[in-house]
């Protein structure tokens, strides 16, 4: 099964401020590309991460094993950039060796993927690099506006004049509501169907707009590869990127990583045990009935107090979280705006 996600597609630095883990609380994530849990792990938190599938569990063991023996620069040419044209060497000297046999076995088929590029060549950040080269092409001076705009404002200004309209104009916006333009970006039919039914694209151009008045482009690490080229500097990238997290991560990594349904992983573990759960968006894959287990089962794992950090990428109205008897925390009402990718109409914290 190739690779979804190659690294995160949420705000992974407002996780950690939300979820404020301490030292030796549990908590549960969903894996992914694991830089949610890789950074709350660092955080002090034991950290157990869920994934259906194998594939994203042996990214996550590949970076924990890489940060064990690799210097940050060398893992953020790996994990943040995604390039790097030593990678398959230094891999089989320094990290090959800790990892379990089938894992060895499947990067020593795929390692290639971090000299060509790990993000531009699998899973949903190859359709973001595509738009890239796309959008420069038909706006060669985009880059260049990227890396010297002086400030935000003026930053808006040109993307609202020059940038937004190519790619929200009409024609997208009728190619994103009645074909499958968007399915390259969406994890599984059902949100696919979301969006397109939902009209995310629309909503997209706004949130865009917000967050480049707010954040220059430069910083981000999801939007300068594709829109300037370059990767994200150290310090703007992946939270468990950071030196001080990597110090604290190399020696004493607390990742149980658990191959199974998430609801299902929820439901085997002690009641009243997780200080904190994220679901990201999984409930945007899941029809009523799903999404209410899912939340019923997060309700029993927490302990009093316990907090739980929920995306969705379009707003369905209902809210099986308030249902199962968590209490929405007011700070939600801004989240969608702060986080970074702008991908989520909706962003919540709730509480025990």
């Amino acid at each position: 099964m190739p690779l979804r996600f190659t690294r995160a597609w949420e705000d992974d630095r407002l996780d950690a401020e939300l979820l404020r883990v301490a030292p030796g609380e549990r908590v549960l994530v969903v894996a992914a590309a694991g830089d949610a849990a890789l950074a709350l792990a660092a955080d002090g938190a034991d950290v157990i991460a869920v994934d259906r599938d194998p594939d994203q569990l042996r990214l996550v063991r590949l970076k924990l094993e890489a940060a064990r023996t690799l210097r940050p620069a060398t893992l953020h040419r790996w994990f943040e950039a995604g390039l790097d044209p030593a990678a398959p060497a230094v891999y089989r000297e320094c990290v090959r060796a800790s990892l379990p046999d089938e894992d060895a076995a499947w990067w020593d088929a795929r390692i290639g993927l971090l000299a060509r590029g790990l993000h531009r060549s699998a899973g949903v950040g190859r359709p973001f690099h595509l738009l890239g080269r796309a959008v420069r092409a038909l706006r060669p001076g985009l880059a260049r506006e990227i890396e010297r705009t002086p400030d935000a404002a003026a930053q808006a200004d040109w993307w609202r004049r020059r940038v937004r309209p190519l790619i929200f104009g009409r024609p997208v916006q009728v190619l994103a509501a009645r074909t499958r333009v968007l399915a390259p970006l969406a994890p599984n039919e059902a949100e696919l169907r979301r969006m397109r039914e939902g009209g995310w694209s629309l909503g997209l151009a706004d949130r865009v707009d917000g967050v480049v008045a707010s954040v220059l482009v430069r910083h981000h690490p999801w939007w300068r590869p594709a829109f300037s080229g370059r990767p994200a500097d150290p310090g703007d990238g992946a939270a468990w990127l950071d030196e001080e997290r990597l110090a604290r991560l190399a020696t004493s990594p607390r990742v149980t990583l658990v191959e199974g349904d998430l609801e299902t992983v929820l439901r085997g573990i002690s009641p009243g045990t997780l200080a904190a759960v994220s679901v990201s968006n999984v409930p945007d894959w899941l029809s009523g009935p799903g999404a209410a287990g899912l939340a019923h089962a997060v309700w029993l794992a927490l302990v009093p107090g316990g907090r739980v950090l929920v995306r969705r990428v379009v707003d369905p109205g209902d809210d099986p979280f308030l249902a199962a008897g968590l209490v929405r925390d007011p700070v939600s009402d801004g989240l969608a705006a702060r986080d970074r990718t702008a991908l989520y109409e909706r962003v919540d914290l709730y509480r025990q």
